[in-house]
């Protein structure tokens, strides 16, 4: 028997413009179920027309807004259930938008980790093209010079000329890695198993820890302005980031704060945020805008994110750039020291 084919959860982008279509349908008291079939009446490309009118029609027997979202299999868990707390609340339009501001980041942070990856892998692949053009085009036109003039080579010339013989081979298997690599990137930002593996990969750094961080912070905003109490926005915050670089953090967090440990304080002494922004953590809940500072902390996280991933960034173009430099020298000595030996030969 065939298997059918598991439909692929919809991108950050996508979850995004979808969240926000519906809330402005929701806002203007449009109900759930008139709101998707204007959507998918509106609806462009045929596969979402197809998903829209699939929604529709669970809608159509009585079913809840989140029993139509489960239902197409394309929605993440996490949407699922904050759309739930939204219908118990009466709050689901609020709830939406700031499902779409949340996945909104959510595409920032992922275009943000594929420049951090994409761009270096991109430069070293051209690295190995061009260092294998060299040695695989430049080096034996010279050594058929030499070999023709029948001029007898020094041991040092003779050993470059030797590496540049072998190392087309080392630069050719370098640059299959490298094209292997890149289609590994690829994958990982293509598919949801690769982006676990991208997540696992990547979660002991520095700028990933501060991804995460974001990632909590935009989390615990939405599910404190969608009216669930503190306990519980914890508690399923953990569960949104178990496994990554923080989860153990979270987890003291959460033992903190069921001491009688106050929030502010308990991030702070388990070390997701620092002073500063603890301090503006606690001010916010003093002040009664939990969730404004939360989003205020998101977005300092996620700049602080980008200005550590384009750190990562611009040590690992440098790195690339000494690599080159130090092929082409090289290629280059391993020309020069035989042409030298050539000219003493026709000098003496």
């Amino acid at each position: 028997m065939k298997k059918t084919a598991k439909p692929q959860v919809l991108g950050p982008d996508e979850l995004s413009v979808f969240c926000y279509e519906l809330s402005l349908m929701v806002q203007a008291g449009i109900g759930s179920e008139e709101s998707v079939g204007i959507l998918a009446q509106d609806a462009r490309s045929p596969r979402e027309k197809e998903l829209l009118e699939r929604m529709h029609a669970v809608l159509l027997e009585g079913r809840a807004l989140s029993a139509a979202l489960e239902e197409t299999g394309v929605f993440p868990h996490y949407m699922l259930r904050m759309v739930e707390i939204g219908q118990a609340s009466g709050r689901l339009d609020q709830v939406l938008s700031a499902l779409s501001a949340y996945y909104r980041r959510e595409a920032d942070t992922q275009q943000s980790l594929r420049r951090a990856i994409a761009y270096p892998a991109a430069m070293a692949v051209l690295i190995a093209v061009v260092f294998l053009a060299l040695v695989s085009r430049v080096l034996p036109v010279f050594q058929q010079v030499f070999s023709q003039l029948g001029v007898s080579l020094s041991p040092v010339a003779r050993g470059l000329m030797t590496f540049g013989a072998v190392s087309k081979y080392v630069a050719a298997a370098f640059a299959v890695v490298l094209v292997a690599a890149a289609v590994w990137v690829l994958w990982m930002f293509r598919t949801a198993k690769g982006q676990a593996a991208l997540s696992r990969l990547l979660s002991g750094t520095a700028p990933y820890r501060a991804v995460d961080r974001s990632r909590f912070a935009s989390a615990m905003a939405l599910m404190l302005s969608s009216g669930l109490p503190l306990d519980e926005a914890m508690d399923r915050s953990c569960d949104l980031l178990d496994g990554t670089g923080i989860a153990p953090a979270l987890k003291d967090c959460r033992d903190r704060m069921a001491a009688g440990t106050a929030f502010a304080d308990a991030v702070e002494s388990c070390g997701l945020f620092t002073g500063l922004q603890a301090g503006l953590l606690s001010a916010g809940f003093r002040a009664g805008v939990s969730e404004q500072a939360m989003e205020e902390l998101s977005r300092r996280c996620q700049a602080d994110a980008d200005e550590r991933l384009s750190l990562l960034l611009s040590r690992f173009e440098y790195g690339l750039v000494i690599i080159l430099c130090l092929a082409v020298g090289l290629v280059l000595l391993s020309v020069m020291l035989p042409l030298l030996g050539v000219l003493s030969a026709i000098g003496g």
